[in-house]
């Protein structure tokens, strides 16, 4: 363990000249580290014209920025831009270096930790900064970066890396809560020279992916789907075509009444026993949890959830949690902030009506 290791990196993507949401998400991860090991927070950004980028990286909590600005790395190629990262780390010497656990976050820090010979725990959905004792060595490790993430079952794992530098991790998007843009912040930005090389690939089109067409993170509001919806209260099979119309009802009468948007999810459960019922209605893209969309939502609606811990992840940082179960110990209600056990047939319609005559308060 390097005892030069220090600063806590967060690396930054960004669109069409604006950081992305995930990184801003990913910078308040990083702050809270990096105050707690009384470290300089490191926002690190590769790209073409970067100027405005890493003025904003200050202002959303960033000490200062580590920018590679170069008209060769304008365009996302993972093979250019894990070189400039690996020549970053071995001059800079980083004590915690964070990604998002999104596509462009995975691609490039599993590669980057093999380059530098450290540990890589991914998709964690909290980090702590705590001391670390391993009795086989009866030696204590000093303010070591703890990542939390869930596990098998009901768990949530904690991972140490106490021996190599950087210590690094990827975060699950929707886990932490952008700061608020201080325009008054001040940083400082230094240039990291790009070493111009030739690659036997190179990058000649890029081409946008059509946008899925439920959009869970951006929501204002979650309608949540579980394998509740099989049975009503005595124990009757239903249709589950009866709950998502419902639902839809439900979520018309919000965006009508509220102005609020909003969308229909499901449990892992509920898009892999791929129902005849639902093909075509709820799918991937419905998905909420470890596996699926990590939402963070005004107002979280779970109808016929029981709360596994893998969906619990996806879904814990709602803001307002109701939730419908027939079951009284269901997992969910141990977060839920309006609990109600009774039978989804019943309280959604309820609801709706609600909705409709006299809306939610935000």
């Amino acid at each position: 363990m390097s005892e030069e290791s220090r600063d806590v990196w967060v690396y930054l993507q960004h669109d069409e000249g604006d950081l992305s949401h995930d990184s801003l998400e990913l910078l308040a991860a990083g702050r809270k580290v990096a105050d707690k090991l009384q470290q300089s927070l490191v926002g690190v950004v590769l790209g073409s014209d970067l100027k405005a980028l890493c003025r904003d990286a200050v202002r959303y909590g960033a000490d200062s920025v580590l920018a590679a600005d170069s008209p060769s790395l304008a365009s996302y190629f993972n093979l250019a831009y894990v070189e400039v990262l690996d020549a970053m780390v071995a001059a800079k010497k980083p004590y915690v270096f964070l990604f998002t656990a999104n596509e462009q976050g995975k691609d490039l820090a599993a590669r980057v930790a093999y380059r530098s010979k450290t540990g890589l725990a991914t998709d964690n959905v909290q980090l702590e900064v705590e001391d670390y004792f391993v009795p086989s060595k009866n030696q204590t490790y000093k303010n070591l970066l703890i990542q939390i993430r869930p596990d098998f079952g009901t768990r949530l794992a904690r991972i140490y890396t106490p021996t190599t530098r950087p210590q690094m991790a990827t975060v699950r998007p929707g886990n932490f809560e952008p700061l608020e843009l201080d325009k008054k912040r001040k940083g400082t930005v230094e240039d990291f020279p790009v070493e111009e090389k030739s690659y036997a690939a190179r990058v000649k089109e890029v081409s946008e992916l059509p946008k899925p067409a439920v959009d869970l993170a951006g929501a204002d509001v979650v309608i949540c789907l579980g394998m509740g919806v099989m049975r009503d209260k005595a124990g009757t099979p239903r249709n589950p075509k009866d709950a998502y119309d419902l639902a839809v009802e439900l979520k018309r009468a919000i965006e009508e009444k509220m102005s609020q948007k909003t969308e229909i999810g499901a449990t892992r459960a509920l898009v892999y026993a791929e129902l005849k019922e639902l093909k075509g209605l709820i799918g991937k893209d419905n998905q909420v949890g470890q596996t699926g969309a990590t939402v963070s939502p005004k107002l979280y609606l779970g109808f016929g959830v029981s709360g596994a811990l893998q969906h619990r992840v996806g879904m814990q940082k709602s803001k307002k949690i109701v939730a419908v179960n027939l079951d009284s110990d269901a997992p969910i209600f141990q977060i839920a902030h309006y609990p109600i056990v009774g039978d989804l047939y019943e309280e959604i319609p309820k609801l709706t009506k609600l909705v409709g005559e006299v809306g939610i308060g935000n």
